[in-house]
């Protein structure tokens, strides 16, 4: 993977995306789905070569620097290619956000909250050795804990987003590492619904999270869908 992504981002090298995706594999961010390598082919070749420096490789994740900002990739693969992938970045340069999201349809305003309990809802084979970290990040993020992670990031997010619920989805156990995808869901004061994906690597108690800044801004300044005409 990190191998992979060198190649693309540094070298342009877009030819190995053949050896490395199947023909229908999906490339997902916080605001956008792309179906089909030869889309995600596309995709990349609008990408500026850039320097990058692998800081996490969980050969199925990795998280990495490039110009601007951290990001992070995940991908599930299919005898060995890769099927579907998610990246979560934050680099800064301000996004466009469409009004329909291709995995949501049309994002219209609307108001709810999840209660949160002791322990997270996790998804089918989520590892154990992350379901501490997970309850944990829980009753931090969704139950308002924030003692118990002393993050900045986390009140400002909250406070733009009152109603945000958080989503664990996939984790990954390495030796000295955990990583966890996740995902956020909330409304801002203007009624703009916002959805976002969010990858976090610890390692100790310290850990490295990457939220796609630009992507949320985008969402929030996207104008609201008319049904009246």
């Amino acid at each position: 993977m990190a191998d992979l992504e060198i190649a693309l981002r540094r070298d342009r090298a877009y030819a190995q995306l053949a050896d490395s995706h199947v023909h229908r594999a999906t490339r997902e961010d916080s605001l956008s789905l792309i179906k089909g390598r030869d889309a995600i082919t596309a995709a990349w070749v609008n990408e500026d070569a850039a320097e990058i420096t692998i800081t996490a490789d969980l050969d199925e994740m990795i998280a990495y620097k490039v110009k601007g900002g951290n990001c992070h990739r995940w991908v599930w693969r299919e005898e060995g290619r890769i099927l579907r992938e998610i990246v979560v970045e934050d680099r800064g340069a301000p996004k466009v956000a469409p009004p329909v999201h291709p995995p949501l349809g049309e994002l219209r305003p609307a108001q709810g909250q999840y209660a949160a309990g002791d322990t997270a809802i996790l998804p089918p084979g989520f590892p154990e050795d992350a379901r501490e970290i997970a309850n944990w990040l829980h009753q931090a993020w969704n139950g308002r804990a924030f003692n118990l992670y002393d993050r900045t990031w986390l009140p400002a997010l909250i406070r733009a987003l009152p109603d945000a619920t958080f989503y664990f989805e996939h984790a990954i156990v390495g030796d000295q590492q955990i990583a966890i995808l996740w995902r956020v869901h909330g409304h801002h004061a203007s009624g703009q619904r916002v959805r976002l994906i969010g990858s976090s690597v610890f390692t100790g108690d310290a850990d490295d999270t990457v939220i796609d800044h630009a992507a949320m801004a985008a969402q929030i300044e996207r104008g609201l869908i008319d049904y009246g005409s």
